[in-house]
């Protein structure tokens, strides 16, 4: 009787829950509620342009030992999969070994679309485990959660436009003709159209089987709307490329890690089939949690070492292909295997991991319904969704070696053209003009840039330095103003901030600008001489001879340097070495130095 009261206790929390309500909603539900609050703290503190893609790396080639954790340790699994797990690594180390042969990077840009869709497949799996918890079944209700996230997902990609410009920039260093921009946009409005009735379709399904009384998990709308949501907030939202990707990958590999634990914790908890290694790892005790974290961090080391963030994120100006190295794409390697293998190895459908995840074996019979594969996959051949991978490698690859690959400033006029509200493209087509030193051209992509997004900062620097060497001196000020206020930790802006001040003789703005950064700048000898000269002109003479002193010890042949030092040491008081330094000035130049 007793035992029979436990059971009824428990049965509301196991009906609904894989861990518990409090322990879903921290680590696979709500977790954006905490990660985005802890991420923007931690953002105040370190600089993400210099630690954000070794952390993404961290995170991100970590979560992928987990997995193989299970494939080589869980032996049933193992012996009924075996083919897959040994020939499918050898396969890839082929693939990737010819293609390095080659100097091509193709496996660079599928990773990119590979991991967004494994990113949908798992929100889908954990769709599928809540309501399988509770007894809903229906073909065309998992179907319909596959289309939710295939849409909403791939709809933050194709409103991305830091993730879109990173996919066609690969694409278009892969041979790929460029796109018209008005094709892309009908695309997207196709899109957006199916996204919608999708959406309607599912909600209307949800209704029909909720009056049938087979109502889907009200989990898993709670857990469709945070992952969308968040998707598109760190995907479209965010203005910094690596935060928001960083902030996803935490959410989607805190899922994955936790529910790995949580399987084999329970496999070793019932001793069914559980091998020496699982017994250790996922034993009882907070020290094997513990262990589990330092192993998937010294993996995710490995990815920190090899670069494979610049894979998965590269710099929005530089694509994934001008990076990839023979080490980079090795660890390219482990992420398709951890898509591949999550692909059939979380199937709700098999009865193993049912009972791993706590759901009881009599749901499946409920209303006449069990968990089988979907026909067309039962129509198919084994091995088929490999095509996803050998067609585009093979098409790609080849016309990655045969292509003509258009100029990079070609490339991003087109990306601009399709993402015409993207500040940070006309930002990134500037610095190409800059760097072709078509100023008027690069003044006016800053200038678009800057309209789109006022307080880019990146854009009013270069925008004031353009314009320096234009002569548009009052443009460059402005712009140099803005940008220190925008960030105080820019020095070298605020560097040519004060020189370009005290270009417009206001000594007085200038000075302070100048004492606050020059102990940044210990070997820039023109920028220490004129903070030597903006004390002179501020009488500060007694201060502006440190300044002098370590201008000549840098460059003892700047006259004019020892000049002032004349100046400044007669107004000490010290005439008889104030004639010597005007004496070393005029030798060195007659026509600019004082006697």
């Amino acid at each position: 009787m007793s035992t029979t009261a436990a059971s009824n206790s428990r049965e509301p929390s196991s009906r609904l829950w894989i861990l518990g309500p409090g322990r879903d909603l921290a680590l696979f539900v709500l977790v954006p509620l905490w990660i985005v609050p802890i991420m923007l703290w931690a953002k105040t503190r370190i600089d993400l342009n210099i630690y954000g893609a070794m952390f993404l790396a961290f995170v991100g080639v970590g979560h992928h030992l987990p997995g193989f954790i299970r494939v080589y340790t869980d032996s049933a699994l193992f012996q009924r999969y075996r083919t897959r797990f040994i020939a499918a690594p050898l396969f890839l180390l082929v693939v990737f070994i010819v293609l390095s042969l080659l100097h091509l990077n193709t496996l660079a840009v599928i990773v990119v679309l590979w991991g967004a869709w494994h990113g949908a497949m798992q929100v889908n799996g954990f769709l599928r485990i809540y309501d399988t918890k509770v007894g809903s079944f229906s073909p065309l209700t998992a179907r319909l959660d596959w289309a939710m996230c295939l849409v909403w997902f791939g709809g933050g990609l194709l409103h991305s436009n830091f993730r879109m410009t990173s996919i066609l920039l690969n694409f278009y260093n892969a041979g790929l003709p460029v796109l018209d921009p008005g094709a892309f946009a009908a695309f997207r409005l196709v899109w957006d159209v199916l996204t919608a009735c999708v959406t309607l379709g599912f909600l209307v399904n949800a209704w029909r089987e909720t009056r049938a009384g087979h109502a889907p998990s009200p989990v898993k709308f709670l857990l469709m709307a945070s992952s969308f949501g968040f998707f598109w907030f760190a995907m479209v939202k965010v203005s910094e490329p690596i935060f928001g990707l960083l902030i996803f990958e935490i959410f989607h590999d805190l899922q994955y890690n936790a529910l790995v634990w949580a399987y084999n914790r329970r496999r070793v908890d019932r001793g069914v089939g559980v091998g020496r290694l699982e017994t250790f790892l996922f034993g009882p005790g907070a020290w094997r949690i513990l262990l589990y974290t330092l192993l998937v961090l010294a993996y995710g080391t490995m990815g920190v070492f090899t670069g494979y963030s610049k894979v998965m994120a590269p710099d929005f100006a530089e694509p994934a292909w001008s990076t990839a190295g023979f080490w980079t794409g090795l660890f390219a390697v482990s992420a398709f295997l951890h898509f591949y293998f999550d692909g059939f190895i979380w199937q709700v459908r098999e009865k193993e991991l049912r009972q791993g995840l706590g759901i009881e074996g009599k749901k499946e019979a409920k209303g006449g319904k069990t968990l089988q594969a979907s026909r067309p996959s039962r129509l198919l051949p084994a091995g088929w969704k490999w095509a996803f991978f050998i067609v585009p490698v093979a098409l790609l690859g080849t016309l990655e070696l045969h292509g003509n690959i258009p100029p990079a400033v070609d490339q991003y006029r087109n990306i601009v053209t399709i993402l015409p509200e993207s500040g940070r493209l006309h930002y990134l087509v500037a610095n190409l003009e800059k760097f072709r030193s078509h100023f008027g051209d690069a003044i006016e992509e800053y200038s678009h840039s800057l309209a789109l997004d006022p307080d880019f900062q990146p854009a009013h620097a270069e925008l004031a330095d353009v314009a320096a060497y234009a002569g548009l001196y009052e443009m460059a000020l402005s712009h140099y103003l803005r940008a220190a206020e925008l960030d105080s930790l820019d020095f070298k802006t605020r560097e040519h901030l004060a020189t370009t001040l005290m270009r417009f003789n206001r000594v007085e703005e200038a000075l302070p600008q100048m004492l606050a950064i020059a102990p940044r700048f210990p070997q820039d000898t023109n920028f220490i001489y004129l903070t030597g000269v903006a004390l002179m002109h501020e009488n500060r003479s007694e201060e502006a001879i440190a300044y002098l002193q370590s201008t000549l010890a840098l460059d003892p042949r700047q006259p004019q340097a020892w000049s002032f030092l004349g100046v400044a040491l007669r107004m000490r008081g010290d005439s008889a070495r104030a004639e010597e330094y005007y004496r070393r000035a005029y030798m060195l130049d007659p026509k600019n130095a004082w006697r």
